[in-house]
């Protein structure tokens, strides 16, 4: 057992996840001050935002952030209820809507990336040379692709 406490790849992985929850509470604590948006509700907000004309449908979305679709349902109706996304009808598909965010849910998550951008920025791509960014966004997408969660799937970039 003494070998396996100290070996590479759980050292790497307790960093990551100490990186992580310290760069992530920073982020949740600026954008619920900025915004008063929960985590949740930002990425939902986000992901909806990258998508086509802006909307998806539920189940699209619970791909793109990895929930079960239960736990979803109940984020998008609390959301849907305070007035941050609406539902449409599916031109395709009658048994699904698209959601998309409202005109306050799109100023909320304005108001969250004009203060969330500067802090992770000064968090995480600031202490890195351009080079080492380039490197560490090459890791990331390769460790990414590797898992079953799959890379963030972002708009297209020109």
């Amino acid at each position: 057992m003494g070998e396996l406490l100290h070996d590479n790849a759980v050292v790497l992985y307790g960093d990551i996840l100490r990186l992580t929850d310290a760069i992530g509470g920073r982020a949740e604590r600026t954008i619920r001050e900025a915004a008063g948006l929960g985590g949740s509700e930002f990425e939902v907000l986000l992901r909806l935002a990258r998508h086509a004309e802006n909307r998806t449908t539920s189940a699209r979305l619970a791909e793109d952030l990895s929930f079960t679709s239960g736990g979803l349902t109940r984020l998008i109706a609390r959301m849907e209820e305070a007035g941050l996304l609406a539902r449409h009808p599916h031109p395709d598909d009658r048994r699904a809507a698209l959601l998309e965010a409202t005109p306050k849910g799109r100023e909320l998550l304005e108001r969250a990336l004009a203060a969330h951008v500067p802090q992770v920025t000064a968090d995480l791509v600031e202490p890195l040379t351009p080079v080492e960014r380039l490197i560490l966004r090459e890791l990331v997408t390769k460790l990414l692709a590797h898992s079953a969660r799959g890379t963030v799937q972002g708009p297209a970039r020109p």
